[in-house]
């Protein structure tokens, strides 16, 4: 089986995370900065993921509203998948994304890290688990 990679993005920083080679078990890769255009950030993710070849697949959180509906970011990470998809020839899948970054969030509060600290990990653990939530339905 091949490794699984998964992406948080957001218009400044993107969490990315990758599985074991069984895929099994997310851990997180260190975040990368948005590029200027989503041409370039899906360059940048292509170079990053590039590390961990061969993947399998490619996830990436949809931004998805509490009612299910597509949020306004959700055509910019759809656009996302389809240019990853033709850069790394890689089959991408999107996930539903809802509540994770926030669920990181309050774990990282509750474990007493400051708000600078927290900034540092949260796209990449955000990343992590939108992958093992993957892995785990599989």
């Amino acid at each position: 089986m091949s490794r699984i990679a998964a992406i948080d993005y957001g218009k400044a920083r993107i969490g990315l995370a990758v599985s074991d080679e069984r895929a099994i078990i997310a851990q997180p890769m260190p975040f990368l900065k948005a590029g200027k255009t989503l041409e370039e950030t899906a360059a940048l993710i292509a170079a990053a993921l590039g590390k961990y070849s061969p993947l399998g697949t490619i996830v990436i959180g949809l931004p998805l509203h509490m009612s299910g509906h597509e949020s306004p970011m959700s055509a910019e990470v759809r656009k996302l998948g389809e240019l990853l998809e033709t850069l790394c020839n890689i089959p991408v899948a999107l996930w539903d994304e809802r509540l994770t970054t926030s669920q990181v969030e309050k774990t990282l509060k509750g474990a007493g890290m400051r708000r600078k600290e927290r900034t540092q990990i949260v796209d990449s653990l955000s990343a992590t688990l939108l992958l093992q939530n993957f892995l785990d339905f599989q």
